[in-house]
């Protein structure tokens, strides 16, 4: 029993190491790549950052989306919490919101994929 509790903490930690990156939908062969956005933001002393990103830009995208891909380039885990706001899969829009920590800077790339 208490080794089932330590490898349950060791997974813990390693799988919230890896906790700001986050994948939703899945891109296939035959998809394209409809945006690619690296956000980067300086720490702010005593704030955060709270960043949206917006696919299209304005208006309603020709083409339906099929996977978003965010990646935390800090190998350290103190870059922004991803969120889908709105859209995604299946859908022809998505708004990402990237919050950082406090006195943190963002350092995320948003991919896109669809056909």
């Amino acid at each position: 029993m208490r080794s089932v509790l330590i490898l349950s903490v060791v997974l813990a930690v390693i799988l919230g190491a890896h906790a700001y990156s986050a994948t939703w939908g899945k891109a296939k062969n035959t998809d394209y790549q409809l945006l690619h956005q690296v956000e980067i933001r300086y720490p702010i002393k005593n704030n955060y950052w709270n960043v949206n990103i917006n696919y299209p830009a304005s208006g309603v995208g020709y083409y339906n989306i099929s996977a978003i891909y965010v990646y935390d380039n800090f190998k350290n885990s103190s870059g922004a919490s991803p969120t889908l706001y709105s859209g995604g899969p299946g859908y022809r829009f998505a708004t990402i919101n990237l919050k950082s920590q406090v006195n943190r800077g963002i350092n995320s790339t948003v991919v896109i994929y669809g056909k």
